[in-house]
């Protein structure tokens, strides 16, 4: 069920700082999301000039209750919307066009906000950006694993993740939000719109002020493979946004790492089919998975993270592959 009539909201206080809306999509994380909408109300931000805006695609875990018993008894305007639909974009869109701040900011269930996290992204924007990114690091009280699903962003990021990110919303109606086509797309909503930002000739920044601590999730094998599917689905936003290619490695490649491996490939084939010295073509990929050791320093580690990520990059070249098909659109 969707919400269909929404009440006319009073018009916020006048005062020097702006109004923001911030919109958080969620399903089935009850726990996460009472975590972060209680980091939410303890900004360091007048509790009269933001709102909270909850977008629930319904699941009958509880989250319905504790967002409703939550905004009873919060200090900031906190409204909740349960709907039905299929992606976080449509959520978001949806939250916006409810939104009456001059400043959108998105997050999202599993992660939490610092206190400084909105004041930082607002002065930002203030620069005469039109989006601005935080920085977003896991969180530094979970231990870190082999296999993990988590978010690090340190620096300006070419997908503007929404789980930390501020638009001007006069700005974000102007492109006409979430493109369509990624309103239900699994991956990619959050680039496309930075992308129609950018490419309307706005600029963009950047402030590590700006930060939040993302859930560090323990998965299993089978679910560490799926998580290629976000750069998979890579080929649709580059069609959506080809601008984007001067963000890939030669402009084809995912990383150096997905280049690196599409030569480990050849060199494995060459060396069966024409030439044993062809195997030569494989050195690359793992001189550059051994010195890019990511956050392990232990050498059973890298070597364990070589071996687990080798049925993970056949996974995403195969995806890859596949997805340039389809779009004929070709990323590596």
């Amino acid at each position: 069920m969707t919400a269909d009539v929404v009440p006319p909201l009073p018009t916020p206080p006048d005062d020097a700082r702006p109004f923001v809306s911030i919109v958080v999509p969620t399903r089935g994380r009850v726990g996460l999301v009472g975590r972060l909408l209680a980091s939410l109300e303890t900004l360091d931000w007048p509790a009269d000039r933001y709102e909270i805006i909850v977008v629930h695609n319904f699941t009958h875990d509880g989250t319905e209750e504790l967002v409703q018993a939550r905004a009873a008894r919060s200090p900031v305007p906190m409204t909740y919307y349960r709907t039905n639909f299929k992606g976080q974009a449509a959520s978001r869109q949806y939250g916006v066009e409810r939104a009456r701040g001059s400043v959108i900011a998105f997050t999202d269930d599993d992660c939490e906000v610092t206190p400084g996290w909105l004041a930082a992204g607002v002065a930002k924007l203030a620069e005469g950006f039109a989006l601005v990114q935080g920085r977003t690091l896991p969180r530094p009280d979970q231990p870190r694993r082999l296999l993990e699903k988590t978010i690090s962003i340190e620096a300006a990021s070419p997908f503007f993740e929404t789980c930390n990110i501020f638009y001007d919303a006069a700005v974000f109606r102007a492109v006409g939000g979430f493109p369509a086509e990624f309103l239900e797309a699994p991956y990619g909503m959050d680039t496309a719109l930075g992308w129609r930002v950018v490419t309307a000739g706005h600029r963009t920044g950047f402030t590590a002020e700006a930060l939040v601590y993302h859930e560090v999730f323990a998965i299993s094998f089978a679910q560490w493979l799926r998580g290629v599917e976000t750069p998979a689905y890579m080929p649709y936003i580059v069609r959506a946004c080809p601008d984007i290619r001067r963000h890939l490695f030669l402009g084809v490649f995912v990383s150096p790492l997905t280049a690196c491996f599409d030569l480990l490939v050849l060199g494995v084939l060459g060396a069966a089919l024409l030439s044993p010295w062809l195997a030569a073509f494989c050195l690359p990929y793992v001189v550059l998975r051994v010195l890019d050791r990511g956050r392990f320093s232990a050498p059973h580690l890298v070597l364990a993270r070589l071996v687990f990520g080798l049925p993970r990059a056949v996974w995403l070249a195969a995806g890859l592959l596949a997805n340039s098909l389809r779009t004929r659109t070709l990323v590596l």
